[in-house]
């Protein structure tokens, strides 16, 4: 295997590890309606990485890069929408 193999492969499995990460707590807070006791400031921050990785993904035309981290985004944001609802009630 070469090299752009081997990064291709390593960037599909990161990438579905950080999609299916935020699964979870997306299923939780869908079920429970609230997000209490996540930080604001980590869901801000995770978001917005994953939106950059999400635009490098587009502009390297990588499939691979941007599905992941565009499906994973979708979880991102809602948990971010959730968390400031849930702050917002306070």
């Amino acid at each position: 295997m070469d090299i752009n193999t081997i990064s291709l492969i390593t960037a599909s499995i990161a990438g579905i590890c950080m999609a299916i990460c935020q699964v979870p707590q997306a299923w939780k807070i869908y079920k429970e309606g609230k997000a209490e006791g996540l930080s604001l400031g980590m869901q801000i921050i995770i978001t917005t990485g994953i939106f950059f990785w999400f635009v490098t993904g587009v502009l390297l035309r990588n499939i691979p890069m941007w599905a992941s981290n565009g499906f994973c985004l979708i979880f991102c944001i809602y948990v971010l929408v959730m968390v400031i609802r849930t702050k917002r009630r306070k």
